[in-house]
């Protein structure tokens, strides 16, 4: 039985914040000669640190809850947000007052005016590290990486028990619980993420391509980008040319598109080549419960603006294709594409029966799968299934990625009908 809880991160240590007044936080009872020097009073230390203005942020230096204002503390929960990721690994961002306040601020919905008001407090407090906007922003994004996420949870939490006490039902103060929980959700794994988008650079590609993926509720393991997609996408933008040969009367279906990233970024490649696609059709299909997201990240990405090919989005139930032949007819199809379709043991059989039933005689099947310990039998399957019906690797290749968790190994098959001797 297939246990999803492979693909994802270990267990860690459970986080037990305290969210009373006795959190280092919100301490106030103690003298301070009793209070150990990583928790004194944080007006003292933030005055203490403004001496050195280039000194790194510490969780210590996050707006004290009893003095600062709402506006306060909702910005500096904005900023620390996690910054977008490319390709599975967080933007490089230059040193400049460009990257760090219009690069940051803009995607976080951040006001100027709340960016300006959060600066001016803590100049009020007399720190100096913290007394332009380039530094607010950029040692907020430094702390994300350099805090410990038990301190940093920590945080979060007393703010929630300050707002969630609090009298006040405003919308900051609504805001405020929200973002405070986001954070939380972010420092507890990847299953345990709320709703994100991703950006993706392909090489070969003009434009960058951002998919939106929704939290990962009753284990839709296809609501998520995984990284034998980025490596399959990288691929077939490589060898477009050969991929697609002569044909203009192409028809390229994708099996389990997921969100889309290797349909999405081979329909970009053939727009931006600038060849003539007049009556060539992409399907990016997947189940029900995941097609909504991949119609969203195929608007997002304007998929259908160029009139000369048509991306269309539709259900196909590999158990039951008939469906989607009653939709969009039997012909078969020139390519099909396949990125990290095996995640239980019946997968192998509906595969081959997927590829048998839509690949025309001169196609070609694009395959990336991961190389997981766990489906070693699965994989062996599949190869045996595909040799029954004559279907055979013309071109093996052995590739490396990465993912949300990591290196990953892949294997790349080129795999085409086994011709009659």
């Amino acid at each position: 039985m297939f246990d999803p809880l492979e693909f994802f991160s270990g267990a860690k240590p459970p986080l037990e914040p305290e969210i009373s007044g006795k959190t280092y936080f919100l301490e106030a009872c103690r003298t301070a000669e009793d209070i150990p020097n990583s928790k004194r009073d944080p007006t003292k230390q933030t005055t203490e640190r403004s001496e050195d203005g280039d000194a790194p942020m510490q969780v210590i230096d996050l707006p004290i809850l009893q003095i600062a204002k709402p506006v306060i503390v909702l910005t500096v929960l904005l900023l620390l947000r996690p910054a977008a990721s490319v390709n599975f690994a967080e933007r490089d961002r230059e040193d400049d007052n460009t990257e760090y306040t219009d690069g940051i601020c803009d995607p976080k919905d951040i006001p100027p005016s709340y960016l300006r008001e959060t600066v001016n407090w803590y100049k009020s407090m007399g720190n100096s590290g913290l007394d332009s906007e380039l530094k607010l922003c950029k040692k907020l994004h430094e702390l994300v990486g350099t805090a410990t996420e038990k301190d940093l949870v920590a945080y979060y939490t007393s703010v929630l028990a300050k707002y969630s006490r609090s009298d006040q039902s405003d919308e900051l103060a609504v805001r405020i619980l929200s973002e405070a929980s986001l954070r939380i959700s972010e420092k507890c794994g990847r299953t345990a993420q709320p709703a994100m988008t991703r950006v993706f650079q392909i090489e070969g590609l003009q434009n960058s391509i951002q998919l939106h993926e929704p939290a990962l509720t009753a284990d839709n393991l296809g609501l998520k980008t995984w990284g034998a997609s980025l490596v399959l996408a990288q691929k077939l933008c490589q060898k477009n040319n050969i991929l697609m040969g002569s044909k203009k009367h192409l028809r390229v279906l994708e099996l389990g598109a997921g969100t889309g990233l290797v349909g999405i970024a081979l329909s970009q490649k053939l727009c931006e080549d600038g060849r003539d696609f007049s009556t060539a059709t992409i399907y990016l299909t997947d189940l029900p419960e995941i097609v909504p997201n991949l119609k969203k990240n195929v608007q997002l990405n304007k998929c259908n603006e160029n009139a000369q090919l048509n991306v269309t989005v539709d259900v196909l139930d590999w158990t039951d294709p008939s469906l989607f032949e009653r939709r969009h007819g039997c012909q078969k199809f020139d390519v099909l594409v396949i990125a990290d379709p095996i995640y239980s043991p019946q997968h192998p059989g509906w595969i081959v029966n997927m590829m048998s039933r839509f690949l025309a005689a001169d196609g070609t099947v694009y395959l990336e799968i991961p190389v997981r310990a766990k489906y070693a039998t699965e994989r062996q399957t599949l190869w045996d299934l595909m040799d029954k019906v004559n279907l055979e690797a013309m071109v093996e290749e052995r590739d490396e990625g990465v993912d949300d968790w990591g290196q990953v190994s892949y294997l790349y098959k080129e795999v085409v009908l086994r011709r009659p001797l």
